[in-house]
């Protein structure tokens, strides 16, 4: 038990009678310890102590730290505190010296306790730069704005899912613009997909979002579960919309998640992510035909493509409508402006040199797919040569079972992990699942360039990818659907 604190007369001022007031508030929560106010406070007990001691009046962020660590009333303690302070009428009688905040180090941190006077209110605005040429997905920006702005206590996590280069973060960007100002405190981001080790994923990304929120570095917890509570702490406080982009799985994005009354988050997966409890879903799929059209319109000019409409369909019917290989094949219009749309068409038709037709920049198909591919357990790797080499739209379990030789249990495994890898959708039919033409011109690129043996194929760009040699089952390669 520490020393009893010396007497105070309430009469002897309005700093004296503040200090007297500060300790009965204390003795009204059971008299805790100053040592045990610290660890709610965060400031250290030397510095709580010195607060009731009526020698100065307290700086205002000690005060509310105090009457909050002991349940009172900020608002009635502010104003009071602000009264004496317009009394005393002199600096050094309202700030207190050498009273430095105390760090987790050397307290037990509470993060729900951490208090907005101890934190700068800042703006991130973390967003990346949206797509201009967006279109489309009405539909669905509408039911996901909704399910945002649908009143109710919680604001649950929104997952939008798809496949590979389906626009799934252009989507989320699109969705940010439209309800932004229902999150005016600002906006955060991570790319998920670039934490390729441990030390870079979720206790990272925390770190960095405390800083941007305005935590400073000394109250910023050292253990990872309360840095994890602070941040959640502070999605309850504020009106935040968090993007986090190309999650791999439930576990990589878990910790970053929370159920708040205010802030929402949204994540972006090729993967389902069915791991996830109470999550609302949007599921892309691939643009219709008039959306692949008004893409390549806005990007390459409205009139090139009524002079032209034939060729455009062609253009997305060999991309498949999907929107990354559409945008591409657009942007590949629009730069050359003396070429016919008729003559991209026959570029892209060329499916021995599609993958490399569908290339603009540092952005290509090839890349997203070898990705993908790569991530793959061997028998993954083994269905998805077999798909793609086929030339088939389409598969089933029971094709996959009967060309791999696995059980019929084991291929609907599998098939349904190629959907999570964003490398197969679901058909329209039920039991089948659809097998995109860039998927089959993807394979043949790679085996066209390989040996007998596993070899590195490398492309233009002296990117690489390793496809294994097919597994092929004598008679049975036209069973696969």
């Amino acid at each position: 038990m520490g020393r009893p604190e010396r007497p105070l007369d309430a009469s002897n001022g309005p700093i004296a009678a503040f200090a007297h007031d500060l300790r009965a508030l204390r003795s009204r929560a059971g008299n805790p310890s100053y040592r045990e106010l610290a660890r709610t406070a965060l400031f250290a007990p030397s510095v709580l102590s010195s607060a009731a001691s009526g020698h100065r009046l307290p700086t205002l962020a000690v005060t509310l730290a105090f009457v909050s660590a002991c349940g009172g009333d900020r608002t009635v303690w502010e104003r009071r505190w602000r009264e004496i302070a317009g009394q005393a009428a002199i600096t050094g009688e309202t700030r207190e010296e050498r009273v430095p905040s105390l760090s987790p180090a050397h307290v037990a941190f509470d993060p729900a306790q951490v208090t907005h006077s101890m934190i700068h209110m800042t703006r991130p605005a973390q967003l990346p730069m949206g797509s201009s040429t967006f279109v489309g997905r009405e539909q669905a920006l509408g039911e996901a704005a909704g399910l945002i702005e649908t009143a109710s206590p919680v604001k649950t996590p929104l997952l939008i899912s798809g496949p590979i280069g389906v626009g799934k973060t252009a989507f989320a960007l699109r969705l940010a613009a439209e309800v932004g100002p229902a999150f005016p405190h600002g906006q955060l981001y991570a790319d998920l997909g670039e934490c390729g080790r441990e030390s870079q994923s979720a206790n990272s990304i925390v770190r960095g979002f405390l800083r941007a929120l305005g935590v400073p570095t000394h109250l910023v917890p050292d253990d990872p579960m309360q840095r994890i509570g602070l941040y959640r702490s502070l999605l309850a406080q504020r009106k935040l919309f968090v993007l986090l982009a190309n999650v791999r799985d439930e576990s990589q994005v878990r910790p970053l998640l929370a159920h708040t009354a205010h802030s929402q988050v949204v994540v972006t997966s090729r993967a389902r992510l069915l791991g996830l409890d109470d999550t609302r879903r949007i599921d892309l799929d691939v643009f219709t035909r008039a959306e692949s059209i008004a893409l390549i319109g806005r990007l390459a000019g409205a009139a090139r493509v009524q002079s032209e409409y034939e060729a455009c369909e062609a253009i997305a019917e060999i991309c498949g409508d999907l929107p990354l290989a559409v945008n591409i094949a657009g942007r590949r219009i629009a730069a050359r402006a003396e070429w016919s749309i008729a003559y991209t068409a026959g570029q892209l038709a060329d499916h021995d040199r599609l993958m490399d037709a569908l290339c603009v920049g540092d952005v290509n198909v090839r890349d997203r797919f070898a990705a993908a591919y790569q991530q793959l357990p061997t028998a993954g790797r083994q269905a998805v040569q077999q798909l793609g080499l086929t030339g088939s739209g389409w598969t089933t379990a029971i094709g996959i079972a009967s060309t791999m030789g696995i059980p019929i249990e084991a291929a609907d495994e599998l098939l349904e992990s190629l959907v999570d890898a964003g490398i197969l959708q679901r058909a329209t039919v039920a039991g089948r699942y659809s097998v995109s033409t860039l998927l089959g011109a993807f394979v043949a690129d790679a085996h066209r360039d390989a040996g007998p043996a596993p070899v590195t194929l490398v492309d233009r760009r002296a990117r690489r990818t390793v496809l294994e040699p097919v597994r092929r089952v004598p008679g049975t390669t036209s069973d696969i659907h």
